[in-house]
């Protein structure tokens, strides 16, 4: 889920709470017909001006709004249960994203520095367990502050796609997978982050949303649950941890900051396509963080 630029947690939550009432209040009014076509026009502006994915708004117009737009002989018979029928899925729609959002919001009190993981640092560098957090961030000129390692789903999905393959990558993303089950694996509250260093990191996997790019540019899903984590927390800076030229590239267009481990912690063997002799945040490429993006 996320919100357009200039929109709050809060505020999409009042709006998603507001559109249900309205849709309440049509469901035990007598002009149904009046006040489910106003009820779709306002709450139509609202999700359009909140929400930038899902995008909500166009489900208003639905097979049913067009059937009572035309009022054909047909539909005016049967049109008062036909609306009211639709009214109930546009709540239970409504009450999915509620519940969604309530959930995020719920996360982002969580502590912790938020790093976001790209597939390629699980596969090619050592086990977040084994780095010592708070001299990668010094050696980035950042101050030592605990973090919050974030792994998207869509990296699980890239790693089980990965295991099945052949060679080294095949080797490296079964190890990822098994590590991630070992650690995160009894957590009994899955929306809890797993300390994995003491007072220095914590280890977690960011939920699926509604709507989420599953099946289509890893990169991009990734830097979905990032844009999203950059709302949800405005005032801490959130950051990729990618070891990618062309993921920064993209985050960088994204306005979301990046950050490198230092080489010592890539495991041997590892070709380096590049010299990485220090883990500098992408600061002066990326800019302020935003929520926009090309999806």
């Amino acid at each position: 889920m996320r919100l357009n630029n200039g929109v709050s947690p809060a505020e999409g939550l009042r709006i998603l709470r507001e559109a249900q009432g309205l849709w309440h209040n049509v469901l035990i009014g007598r002009d149904v017909f009046d006040a489910y076509f106003h009820a779709v026009d306002h709450i139509h502006s609202q999700l359009s001006r909140a929400f930038a994915e899902p995008d909500l708004a166009p489900g208003l117009h639905s097979v049913t709004y067009w059937h009572a737009v035309s009022m054909d002989s047909g539909f005016l018979r049967e049109g008062p249960r036909v609306i009211r029928r639709e009214i109930e899925v546009q709540m239970s729609i409504l009450e999915t994203f509620t519940a969604e959002l309530l959930g995020l919001i719920e996360l982002s009190k969580h502590p912790g520095i938020p790093i976001v993981y790209d597939t390629n640092m699980l596969n090619h560098w050592q086990q977040p367990s084994g780095i010592v957090w708070p001299t990668v961030l010094k050696e980035a000129g950042l101050k030592a502050h605990p973090v919050r390692l974030i792994i998207p789903l869509t990296v699980i999905d890239e790693l089980d796609r990965q295991k099945y393959g052949q060679g080294d990558l095949a080797r490296k993303a079964a190890t990822a997978i098994r590590y991630l089950d070992r650690t995160l694996g009894g957590n009994r509250d899955n929306r809890l982050p797993v300390e994995i260093r003491k007072g220095q990191a914590t280890l977690e996997i960011w939920p699926e949303g509604q709507n989420r790019r599953r099946n289509g540019d890893a990169d991009l899903a990734i830097l979905d649950c990032a844009s999203e984590i950059v709302q949800l927390l405005p005032t801490s800076r959130t950051y990729v941890l990618t070891g990618d030229i062309g993921m920064r590239l993209r985050a960088q267009q994204r306005g979301i900051s990046t950050i490198r481990l230092p080489d010592e912690y890539r495991k041997p063997g590892t070709a380096i396509g590049e010299s990485l002799s220090s883990p500098q945040p992408d600061f002066e490429s990326t800019g302020p963080q935003q929520s926009s993006s090309c999806s």
